[in-house]
Formats: C-alpha cells, sequence, structure tokens
C-alpha cells in the first residue's frame, strides 16, 4: 500500500477521517501534489525536510483542526437552533389560534373542549376542570372521563401553579386546572411545552371571567325585564285604579253640588278644579310610562350586549 493509498484509507474510516495527512514526498510535480489533493492530504513537504518546517506544518494542522472543530460546532448548533425556532413557531400557531378561536366560544363547556384540543395539538394527553358559577366543567382528550379523575382534578387545584411530577404535570390558573400524563423527557422541549401550556391556560381564565361576567349580565338583564314586566303591568293596574277613583270623585262632587245650593256658576268651578287635578295626575301617569320605555330600551341595549 502506497501513501495514497493509505491517505484514502484514513480518510474514508468514519473514526480517521478527521485526522489531518501530511504528505512528505521527493516529488515536487504538480501531478504528484494533484493526487495528494486527491487522495485527501492536507498539506504536502518537499525532502529533505527541516525540522523547524515540518513543526510549523504540524502548528498549522492542529490549528486548522481546532478551527473545523469550532466551525463544525457552531454548524451543529446553527442547525439546532433553526430546527427549534422552526419547531417553536408551530407550537406557537398552536396558542395562536386558541386565542383567535377562543373569543367566538359561548359556552364553558366549549371552552373546556377548546383547551383539551389544543393541549392534544402537541401530543399531550390532558383532561381539565373549569370551575365556574354553575359548578365545575370538565373535559379530557380521552372521553370518558373517569371519575377518579374529576376528582382528583378537584383536589390538586391547591397544588401551586406549575408542578412537575415524572411525565405528568398539574397546572393552576385560577378556576382552571390541567392534568397533563406524558410530558416529554427532552428538557428543551419540555421547557418550551410548559411555557405554552401557561400561556393556553392563561387565556382559557381571561375567557372563563368573561364568560361568566357575560353569565351575570344575561341573568341581571332577565330579572330587570321580569321587574320591568312587574312594574308595567302594575301601573296599568294603578291607572284603571286611579281613574276609578277619579271618576267616582266626579260623580260624588257632581251628586253632592244638588244639595248644597250653589249657582250654577260656583257648580263649574268647583268641577273644573276636581278635573284640572285629575288631569294633572294622568299626566303625572303618563310621564311614568314614558320612564318605563326609556328603561325598556336600555334592557334591550343589554340583551343586545350579551348576545
Amino acid at each position: 500500500m502506497n501513501g495514497y493509498d493509505t491517505c484514502r484509507l484514513v480518510k474514508n474510516t468514519p473514526e480517521t477521517s478527521d485526522i489531518n495527512v501530511i504528505f512528505v514526498s521527493a516529488h515536487d510535480s504538480t501531478e504528484e501534489k494533484l493526487c495528494g489533493y486527491e487522495a485527501g492530504g492536507d498539506d504536502y513537504l518537499i525532502k529533505p525536510v527541516q525540522p523547524s518546517e515540518l513543526l510549523q506544518k504540524v502548528r498549522l494542522a492542529v490549528r486548522d483542526k481546532q478551527l473545523r472543530s469550532t466551525i463544525e460546532a457552531e454548524k451543529r448548533e446553527a442547525i439546532q437552533t433553526a430546527m427549534t425556532a422552526i419547531s417553536s413557531a408551530g407550537e406557537q400557531g398552536v396558542v395562536v389560534d386558541f386565542m383567535r378561536r377562543s373569543f367566538s366560544v359561548a359556552g364553558f363547556e366549549e371552552l373546556a373542549r377548546l383547551v383539551v384540543e389544543a393541549t392534544a395539538n402537541y401530543g399531550l394527553e390532558n383532561s381539565i376542570q373549569l370551575r365556574t358559577v354553575l359548578g365545575p366543567v370538565n373535559g379530557s382528550s380521552k372521553e370518558p372521563m373517569p371519575p377518579l379523575e374529576k376528582e382528583l382534578l378537584s383536589k390538586v387545584k391547591d397544588a401551586g401553579r406549575l408542578r412537575d411530577s415524572g411525565a405528568r404535570l398539574i397546572a393552576n390558573f385560577g378556576p382552571v386546572t390541567q392534568l397533563i400524563k406524558n410530558m416529554p423527557d427532552d428538557e428543551d422541549k419540555r421547557g418550551r411545552l410548559r411555557d405554552h401550556v401557561a400561556i393556553l391556560l392563561e387565556g382559557a381564565e381571561a375567557r372563563l371571567h368573561a364568560l361568566e361576567m357575560q353569565q351575570q349580565l344575561a341573568e341581571l338583564v332577565a330579572d330587570s325585564n321580569r321587574a320591568l314586566q312587574e312594574i308595567e303591568a302594575m301601573q296599568k293596574q294603578q291607572k284603571q285604579i286611579s281613574m276609578q277613583i277619579m271618576d267616582d270623585v266626579m260623580k260624588q262632587m257632581e251628586d253632592s253640588l244638588l244639595s248644597y245650593g250653589l249657582t250654577e256658576e260656583q257648580e263649574e268651578l268647583l268641577l273644573g278644579v276636581v278635573q284640572a287635578g285629575v288631569n294633572k295626575s294622568l299626566n303625572n301617569f303618563e310621564q311614568g310610562l314614558a320612564i318605563d320605555d326609556k328603561l325598556r330600551d336600555i334592557i334591550q341595549s343589554l340583551n343586545r350586549f350579551c348576545r
């Protein structure tokens, strides 16, 4: 085996491929140097070799090897960073999609399903509990949800914000509790998913509070509507009673005037005073109805807001 064959063997063997090879030859032709280069050589010395020249070549080879190692490490790190960025961008897309869709959810069950679905997009088996004004709402990536799991979610609500236990992660954000059963072993991916889950649950917590406010506002509007209808019915009844009272007063007044011996002019004057009072009372009642109309407009506006 000659030097060229030896160099090829060294360069084609994975365990030795990164070793620098310096050819030492008595041949100084361009063809010989080209053969050394094609075989994988890194440098070429012509005999007789001076020790100082050989030492300098070795120093250069060591420096080149160190530089290549640095460049390879930076390349691997750059590739890893790029792959991480690509993965993170896809993972963040799940969060963005969740936030966009969460604005259109109309109920607690729908919100729970949306959180479970978003988390499952990361390949994570999970279950969730929302503690709402109407009671707990549960959801799971594997239905039906076992009763023991529902009980566990209720008991770990005070276990802290984020709590790791092997492959499990317990997350609590206010009235939102999530249990994840298969967190990855890779620390980088695990850390990223923890951050994404935290953002998802923060969004779910905010949306849950908004839904509860809408629920309370809807109940307030319904109560106001009922109260307004009762007031309207009472006012109609009072109007009828008031009109009947006024009619009775006018009739009694007319009957009584016959026995008082008043002149016709005096009778008309007294009846006019009474009628003026009746008219004022009716006007006041009509103003009350106008106030009811205003209240009804407010209730209708609140109804549109709730929708």
